[in-house]
């Protein structure tokens, strides 16, 4: 093989050459290679294919409001005895106000406080939990404003 004059008067070799050439193969190899695997059908897997799970997150629950008990059947009461459909008046708190609760207890959730004064009709009950007697009261003017209250600050209203 001749050689050829290259950078300044330096004939390159034949293994030079031979060096070139492999390089140059390797490059080409190399992208035939990348099309043939680029260009062929993507083979399926077996079986049953994945879905997808989309995480998202849930409202947050609104209260629900508390069941009203039956109203039951009272006997005849006395002027000044408390029962169910009688008018009661919030009596002896001062400033505090009366605790108007989600259930006949002392640890359940308060739903409102009752002002002294404060007149409203009986519509269950009682109950008795915590060495209490519990009555199931209702707003007059609010009928959505209810819950339970402890008879010791109720007095028949006038």
């Amino acid at each position: 093989m001749t050689d050829v004059t290259v950078n300044g008067g330096a004939r390159a070799s034949w293994w030079q050459w031979g060096c070139l050439a492999l390089l140059i193969g390797g490059i080409l190899l190399v992208v035939v290679t990348g099309m043939w695997l680029f260009s062929r059908p993507m083979a399926q897997p077996a079986g049953p294919r994945p879905t997808a799970i989309v995480w998202t997150a849930s409202p947050t629950p609104s209260p629900t409001s508390t069941p009203t008990p039956t109203p039951q059947p009272t006997p005849l009461l006395s002027p000044n005895e408390i029962g169910v459909g009688v008018r009661v008046q919030v009596s002896g708190t001062g400033t505090a106000g009366l605790n108007i609760r989600a259930s006949a207890s002392t640890s359940a959730e308060r739903l409102s406080i009752a002002a002294e004064g404060e007149i409203f009709i009986v519509a269950a009950g009682p109950t008795q939990a915590d060495d209490l007697t519990w009555w199931f009261l209702r707003d007059e003017a609010n009928p959505q404003r209810e819950g339970w209250a402890a008879a010791n600050y109720l007095i028949v209203a006038p």
